[in-house]
């Protein structure tokens, strides 16, 4: 088969079972592995729903200028629809976010704005989203997605990434985790899973540095993509049973784990999932099947804690 663009190839990554990360009595632990996804991300799915329907809806001409506020691999996303489908793309992050994902955002020819980050990754992202939406006031040709609010982001993940893991699986899922950026995954593929089997136990998985669903304040943390430190718009609070709060070193353990003991490289992310996956399967027990996602790639983390020699 020939493809047409780079984009006909988005999704259909791997559903891997790990081997090596849970005890004889623990269920086991299945992983998206979207670190081999076009743009090395799931959030080239969600940018590429985004977009298309934007598109269908007539929101987007050949002079839109695509805007974003991310803390990174939603940019990376858009700036690779960008490149292909020929829009102009400004994306507004963190400067606390790591060197590869504005390097790479500028590879596909977007632009980067950066927002000081103070130590309030809530109140830096807040920034990002009113620098965003006065650019768009501004200009008439500018549109933002605007990934916590957009309810194609949840469409993606139920029409698409959650059917996919079911179809992969073969099996009951009886539980899922996820961190929390947008709310995309864990409410898209969280209500796919649910309908496939009601009794699947959800958890939403928190940095410890910034644990807003569960009461806590709001600072910097190293699981890039998540705990940005406000509520999405587009979040199910009702799709999920429990909260799980991950450290910054429980992160880099589980991510590093992953590489040394499984051949898997993820971002730090993939760690916060895995790690909340361990906790779960040693709840459920031998016997339960359990999912959860590697977002990324480690490959955008050279220059974070991650690498760090021991």
């Amino acid at each position: 088969m020939v493809y047409e663009n780079i984009l006909e190839a988005v999704g259909n990554t791997p559903l891997i079972r790990l081997h090596h990360m849970t005890g004889e009595e623990d269920a086991q632990i299945f992983v998206k592995f979207e670190a081999v996804n076009v743009g090395a991300s799931i959030k080239t799915r969600t940018a590429l729903g985004m977009i298309k329907a934007a598109e269908r809806e007539g929101k987007i001409t050949k002079e839109t200028i695509i805007v974003e506020p991310t803390s990174g691999n939603q940019g990376i996303g858009l700036a690779l629809i960008g490149a292909v489908r020929g829009y102009r793309t400004i994306i507004i992050m963190p400067d606390s976010v790591s060197e590869e994902r504005r390097k790479l955002v500028r590879q596909y020819g977007a632009e980067v704005r950066l927002i000081h980050d103070a130590g309030n990754i809530g109140e830096c992202i807040r920034e990002c989203m009113d620098t965003a939406l006065r650019m768009a006031a501004e200009d008439p040709r500018i549109f933002v997605p605007q990934q916590f609010e957009n309810q194609n982001n949840v469409r993606v993940h139920y029409e698409w990434t959650g059917k996919e893991i079911l179809e992969q699986a073969d099996c009951k899922v009886d539980g899922f985790c996820s961190g929390i950026g947008t709310g995309g995954t864990i409410s898209g593929v969280g209500k796919a899973l649910k309908e496939a089997n009601p009794k699947t136990l959800i958890w939403a998985v928190e940095p410890e540095q910034a644990a807003i669903l569960s009461g806590k304040e709001v600072g910097s943390h190293l699981q890039m993509g998540i705990g940005d430190g406000l509520v999405p718009k587009i979040l199910n609070q009702q799709i999920y049973d429990d909260i799980v709060i991950i450290t910054d070193e429980e992160a880099l353990k589980t991510a590093k784990d992953l590489a040394a003991k499984e051949g898997l490289m993820c971002g730090i992310t993939g760690g916060t999932n895995v790690a909340a996956a361990q906790k779960m399967a040693r709840k459920l027990g031998k016997g339960k099947t359990i999912v959860t996602i590697l977002p990324d790639t480690a490959e955008r983390y050279f220059s974070t804690p991650l690498f760090d020699e021991q």
